[in-house]
């Protein structure tokens, strides 16, 4: 059974979605998306590098 709040809920959800998904179709958007993604991964990758290899100075 569905209550009134839980449509409210829902209908929020929806209209955020829709939002994000019109600023994805956007070129500038998507593209921004895709960035962090990379910043964010290369970061990780540079920091596990880091400890499985460290510097002769970090020794």
């Amino acid at each position: 059974m569905i209550k009134m709040k839980d449509s409210l809920f829902h209908g929020d959800n929806k209209e955020k979605d829709l939002e994000y998904l019109k600023d994805l179709l956007d070129g500038d958007s998507l593209m921004q998306e895709i960035l962090e993604s990379f910043e964010n991964f290369d970061r990780l990758v540079g920091n596990e590098i880091q400890e499985l290899f460290p510097l002769e100075d970090d020794l």
